[in-house]
């Protein structure tokens, strides 16, 4: 009995030896040549505008909107003119930015607004009407 299994194990070995020596190496370098991958789109510069939103007159306004950094939409509640405030607008060069400012004229006389990018003035508009609503807007792409 002792026998017969050593017979089985030197078998399997034996076997286990054979087909270790039959098997192939490590897979032979890819000769494959298609085409080549192309190179990834360059990554668009980014520009900062410095705009500048103003409310000119002597009254007070009321639901001033602006857009602030980020195109985020601020509102201040209420202003007495003249009222301007600063921000910075960064996007991809060439791309389109939009520049936004309403107001709400509270009373007599007239309210303006004006949008400055860059120091260049962009939009102007005023109102005469009491509860009048002033607008300047401007696209730039």
């Amino acid at each position: 009995m002792l026998l017969a299994g050593l017979g089985v194990v030197l078998a399997v070995g034996v076997v286990s030896v054979l087909v270790a020596v039959q098997r192939p190496g490590a897979p032979a370098p890819s000769t494959f040549t298609g085409p080549e991958v192309p190179a990834a789109p360059p990554v668009a510069t980014a520009v900062t505008h410095v705009v500048t939103y103003e409310l000119t007159g002597k009254g007070t306004a009321r639901n001033i909107t602006y857009v602030g950094q980020g195109a985020d939409i601020e509102q201040v509640p209420q202003a007495t003119a003249p009222w301007s405030t600063t921000v910075r607008h960064t996007g991809a060069a060439g791309g389109s930015e939009y520049f936004s400012l309403t107001a709400q004229n509270a009373g007599p006389g007239s309210l303006g607004c004006r949008i400055w990018v860059d120091g260049t003035p962009v939009s102007t508009s005023s109102v005469d009407a009491p509860q009048g609503m002033v607008r300047c807007s401007k696209s730039l792409s």
